[in-house]
C-alpha cells in the first residue's frame, strides 16, 4: 500500500511530509491538524510505534490519539502536558511542604494491566495507584505506592522500607496491577528492567471498585510521564554481586580491643527486622547488616541494633582487581534502648565508615579498615511478604 496517513477510523489525513520525511514533524503536523497537543498522537505502521527520529515509511500509517489526562487533587498545582505527561506547578510551594498529588484519569478495574511512570524531572517522588475516594492531597491520600528512598508507602505513612533504590530523575517505575479478584488488588513494582517483586498482596478494595495512577510529587517543576503498554518489560538478568545479602555479626575489633557483642545480643531480638528483647521475652539474638546494589559500584547497607541504621557504599575497583570501599556516614531512627545495645550501636556507627575493604566467600564476609575489623557469616534471611493495605 502506498503512503498514507489515516485515522483508526479509515479517514484519511492530508498532509505535506512525505514518505522519507522525519517522523516528529509528520506528528507535530498531525497535531496542528487535529488540534492536538504532539504528545497525544501515536503514529503505527505495520504494529509497530514510530518515534520521531525514524523516516517515514511508504505505507499506511495509522494515527491513534493517546489521551492520559491527570488531574490534581488541589486543580491548579497540576499542569496536563498531554500525551501521558504532567508537570507540577506551585508558585507558593513552602520548604517542608506537604506533598503535590496528581491522578490519571484512566481507570482500571479487572484482569491484570501494566503501566510505567518515567521520572522527566524531580526527585523523591512516590509511584503507584489510588482509588478516586482515596484521592486527596498531601498526606491525605490513600493509595499503594512504591517511591521515595525505595520505600513502600500507603500515601500517608510508610510501610516498609528499602524495596528498592532512590527515585530520581531518569527513573522508570513499572506497575503490575493484579485485579484479577474484583474485591483485592495486587501489585508488582519494576525499576527499569528489573522487577522489585510483588509489594502488595490481598489488598481490600469495594467490589470492581477502580484503581488510577497516582504520583505523589515533592517540589513544583517536578515532571512525570505515563506509558500504558501491553506487557511488563522483560526482567534483565544480572548475577549479583557476592556482597549482596545478609550478614549476621561475628566479631568486632576496633583500635585493636575486641568488642564483647554478649551483652548486647542478651537484650537484641533475632533477626534484621527486630529491635531489643521486651521483658519476658527470649533473650537471645543476632545483628544482621543487609547490602544491596544495582550496579556493583553502589551498595546501600542497612541493619537494626537499637536503631535502623542505613549508609551507603562506593566500590572502586582496581587493576589488580581488588575493591576499595568508601563507607558514607551512618544514619538511622534515633531510639533509645537499654545501655548494652546504644553503647555497641554508638560504637558500630564510628566504626563503619572506617572500612575501606572486604573480603567474600560463600559464607563470609570481613571487612577491614583502619584500626576496625568486622567479621560476618550469611545469614538465610526469611522471605518477606507483601504487605495489605486497604483502600478506600
Amino acid at each position: 500500500m502506498a503512503f498514507q496517513v489515516t485515522l483508526a477510523s479509515g479517514k484519511e489525513i492530508k498532509t505535506t511530509v512525505a514518505a522519507g520525511g522525519r517522523v516528529g514533524d509528520l506528528r507535530q503536523e498531525v497535531a496542528e491538524t487535529l488540534d492536538q497537543h504532539p504528545r497525544s498522537v501515536e503514529l503505527n505502521s505495520g504494529g509497530n510505534v514510530l518515534a520521531d527520529e525514524d523516516k517515514v515509511p511508504d505505507s499506511q500509517v495509522t494515527i491513534v490519539l493517546v489521551r492520559l489526562p491527570w488531574v490534581g487533587a488541589t486543580p491548579e498545582k497540576v499542569k496536563d502536558l498531554g500525551g501521558g505527561e504532567f508537570q507540577i506547578v506551585d508558585e507558593e510551594e513552602k520548604k517542608g511542604g506537604s506533598k503535590c498529588n496528581a491522578l490519571c484519569e484512566v481507570g482500571f478495574s479487572s484482569g491484570t494491566e501494566y503501566f510505567e511512570v518515567e521520572v522527566v524531572e524531580g526527585s523523591g517522588a512516590f509511584i503507584g495507584v489510588s482509588t478516586k475516594a482515596g484521592f486527596s492531597e498531601g498526606y491525605k491520600i490513600k493509595g499503594l505506592f512504591f517511591g521515595g528512598p525505595g520505600n513502600l508507602s500507603n500515601g500517608s505513612a510508610g510501610l516498609r522500607t528499602q524495596f528498592g533504590q532512590e527515585v530520581k530523575p531518569g527513573s522508570v517505575i513499572g506497575v503490575t496491577l493484579d485485579l484479577t479478584d474484583e474485591k483485592t488488588v495486587g501489585i508488582t513494582f519494576w525499576e527499569g528492567d528489573t522487577c522489585l517483586g510483588e509489594a502488595f498482596k490481598d489488598c481490600a478494595r469495594e467490589p470492581g471498585a477502580m484503581v488510577f495512577p497516582a504520583v505523589c510529587a515533592s517540589h513544583s517543576g517536578d515532571r512525570f510521564k505515563l506509558s500504558l503498554k501491553r506487557n511488563p518489560r522483560k526482567a534483565k538478568l544480572v548475577t549479583p554481586h557476592p556482597a549482596v545479602g545478609c550478614w549476621d555479626l561475628q566479631r568486632l575489633v576496633v583500635d585493636g580491643e575486641l568488642v564483647n557483642l554478649d551483652a548486647a545480643l542478651t537484650i537484641k531480638g533475632k533477626g534484621k527486622g527486630k529491635g531489643y528483647a521486651a521483658e519476658g521475652e527470649e533473650s537471645k539474638g543476632n545483628i544482621v547488616m543487609a547490602i544491596s546494589s544495582r550496579d556493583m559500584k553502589l551498595f546501600k547497607i542497612s541493619l537494626r541494633l537499637a536503631n535502623t541504621l542505613m549508609t551507603s557504599v562506593v566500590v572502586t575497583t582496581g587493576a589488580d582487581g581488588t575493591e576499595e570501599l568508601k563507607v558514607g556516614m551512618v544514619a538511622g531512627t534515633m531510639v533509645m534502648a537499654p545501655p548494652p545495645l546504644m553503647d555497641l550501636e554508638q560504637r558500630f556507627c564510628k566504626a563503619l565508615p572506617l572500612i575501606t575493604s572486604w573480603a567474600i566467600t560463600d559464607s563470609r564476609l570481613d571487612l577491614r579498615g583502619e584500626a576496625v575489623e568486622m567479621d560476618f557469616i550469611h545469614y538465610d534471611a526469611p522471605p518477606v511478604e507483601p504487605v495489605s493495605s486497604p483502600l478506600p
